[in-house]
């Protein structure tokens, strides 16, 4: 079993990312492997397509700056997510750490220890 998000954060990230790509489709109208990925991802998911058609233009801010990551071996881990956008460039990059000095931050290094192709997100 893979880790993830724990399910109550689930669906509030799928937003966010729906709403940034709708954003990113705004911004590249003429990009043909876009348009093949939202062709591709509106065929294969109904909650893509319902969310794709209904979501706003601007992603809901990330309110939840605290997240649980639910790894296979070792349990739940409460981390703090930050979001590193680069300037003029579409690149994000998500960094999740813990309170040092805590239960997970060790349950997090260990995490880490196991191999990240455990700790992947997923959903409910």
């Amino acid at each position: 079993m893979a880790a993830g998000l724990a399910a109550q954060e689930h669906d509030a990230q799928i937003e966010r990312l729906v709403a940034d790509l709708r954003m990113t489709a705004v911004r590249y109208p003429a990009d043909p492997a876009l348009r093949d990925l939202i062709d591709e991802l509106t065929s294969s998911s109904a909650r893509f397509a319902e969310l794709w058609e209904s979501a706003d233009d601007a992603p809901a801010p990330d309110a939840a700056r605290h997240k649980v990551i639910v790894h296979p071996t070792v349990g739940p881990i409460t981390v703090d997510c930050d979001t590193l956008v680069v300037a003029g460039d579409d690149l994000r990059i998500m960094i999740y750490t813990a309170e040092p000095d805590t239960a997970d931050a060790e349950k997090l290094d260990l995490a880490i220890v196991l191999g990240t192709q455990a700790l992947s997100l997923r959903g409910p």
